[in-house]
């Protein structure tokens, strides 16, 4: 897995000038179990601060929020050997699955979107429907591009 990364899209926005809510996006590609569960924790954080957050889901992500694999996700080969270990650590900070954990991320803010990419959607055979309800909806890659990352203070990738 590789560490998020952060670009200068958007430094200096017109929302950070006037003093308006800072704003994030973030692309997620990676689908593992752990990293959702980091991706959630930045949501519930940056939420709760009251920035705006805008999170577009892509390829292995977006398989992994369907419903019928949420439950059943497995953890980066990093974690090997401490699966039990983290999982306990979790629960022991009330933390009950993934898609209520990403439910509850959403809702320690007032703008809180998340999407699911429209090209991955089409190749991963997915419908919007089949995804867990935290999903928002799909989008296309170009406008969350031309839209939420270029109006982001903070871009990151996952």
């Amino acid at each position: 897995m590789t560490p998020p990364s952060q670009s200068s899209a958007g430094q200096g926005s017109p929302g950070a000038a006037r003093g308006a809510p800072r704003r994030l996006a973030i692309i997620v590609a990676g689908g593992s179990f752990n990293n959702l569960v980091q991706v959630a924790t930045l949501i519930r954080t940056a939420a709760g601060a009251g920035s705006v957050v805008r999170v577009l889901f892509r390829d292995a992500a977006v398989l992994s929020l369907r419903r019928d694999r949420i439950d059943g996700l497995a953890f980066s080969p990093e974690f090997a050997d401490r699966e039990a270990a983290t999982l306990a650590l979790l629960e022991a900070a009330d933390f009950e699955d993934l898609a209520g954990f990403l439910r509850d991320a959403k809702e320690h803010g007032d703008d809180v979107k998340l999407y699911a990419c429209t090209s991955s959607l089409y190749y991963c055979d997915t419908q919007p429907d089949e995804l867990i309800a935290a999903v928002d909806g799909p989008r296309a890659l170009s406008a969350f591009l031309g839209e939420d990352v270029a109006m982001a203070d903070t871009v990151l990738t996952f």
